[in-house]
């Protein structure tokens, strides 16, 4: 933060030094009418306070600045302060939010030029060409300048801000696109896997209390019916990392029912292992037309 602040510190008072040579160099230089030192310290009091408006206050900075033009030359152009004079209008249409106040600003300048003119004396004629021209081309078309510069820096930093929204929503899709991908991997998951060791498990249970299975088969069968109750655990878990929301598992079957050393469902078990050993039904014969007896005739 206090470099940042160093920062425009230098920045304002290389502004201020560039703006205040071209007054001190002028008269010695030959280029306008030589001042006194205090016309001298006064200007560049003015400019000075100008400079310090100029980030916060555009307008008034560019108001300061024209009335020192007007008390150098009355048409408003001069070498001492005129680059000044375009210098903060720049600032103007760059800093200012609003077009209203700068026309307004710039007919208030053009109208006190133009008293200061009739005051004068003399033909007002060519001072007040001097002084439009000065006014068009030393204002109001350095302000175009800073209204496009503020509008170009402002369609570039909207550019990007839609670049950034544009490359978050593209990552919001991907996002979604996988999320998507991950529960429809879950779900093939759970209708196929689960519902074959679910099957297993069950198919396993059935035999183990088959009461003709002889003792070492049974151990065989409790074993891969444990196996089968793991792995369907195992594959519920996964489901579950896989689906990544707050909503209820999918049931993966009769597994929960069918864990080893449960007891209390062996009936069940017995019973559907007697359904499965009963044999399928027979059909029954064919009929024979010959060995069919005739019913009696009711008449």
């Amino acid at each position: 933060m206090d470099r940042a602040r160093t920062a425009a510190l230098a920045g304002r008072c290389l502004l201020w030094a560039g703006l205040v040579v071209p007054g001190l160099c002028a008269g010695r230089l030959g280029l306008s009418e030589p001042r006194p030192v205090w016309q001298q310290a006064a200007g560049a009091g003015v400019l000075a306070a100008a400079t310090a408006l100029a980030r916060r206050r555009p307008l008034a900075a560019f108001a300061l600045t024209a009335a020192l033009c007007l008390a150098d030359a009355p048409a408003l152009f001069g070498l001492s302060y005129g680059p000044a004079l375009a210098v903060f209008a720049l600032l103007l249409g760059l800093r200012a939010e609003r077009t209203g106040p700068a026309a307004l600003g710039f007919a208030a300048v053009a109208a006190a030029g133009t008293v200061r003119i009739a005051l004068g004396g003399g033909d007002p004629v060519p001072p007040w060409l001097v002084m439009t021209g000065t006014l068009v081309f030393g204002c109001v078309l350095p302000w175009l300048g800073g209204r496009y510069w503020r509008q170009s820096r402002e369609l570039t930093a909207a550019g990007w801000l839609r670049a950034v929204r544009l490359e978050e929503e593209q990552r919001l899709a991907e996002e979604r696109a996988r999320l998507r991908e991950r529960a429809r991997t879950a779900q093939d998951m759970h209708d196929s896997l689960g519902h074959e060791l679910s099957l297993l498990a069950l198919r396993a249970g059935g035999l183990q209390v088959a009461p003709d299975l002889p003792e070492r088969h049974r151990v065989a069968v409790a074993g891969l019916r444990a196996a089968a109750a793991d792995a369907t655990d195992r594959l519920h878990r996964i489901i579950g990392v896989l689906r990544e929301d707050d909503d209820e598992p999918l049931p993966l079957g009769p597994s929960v029912w069918i864990r080893p050393g449960s007891r209390a469902l062996a009936p069940r078990l017995a019973a559907l292992w007697s359904v499965v050993r009963a044999p399928p039904c027979r059909p029954p014969p064919p009929c024979d037309a010959r060995r069919q007896t005739p019913l009696p005739d009711p008449a």
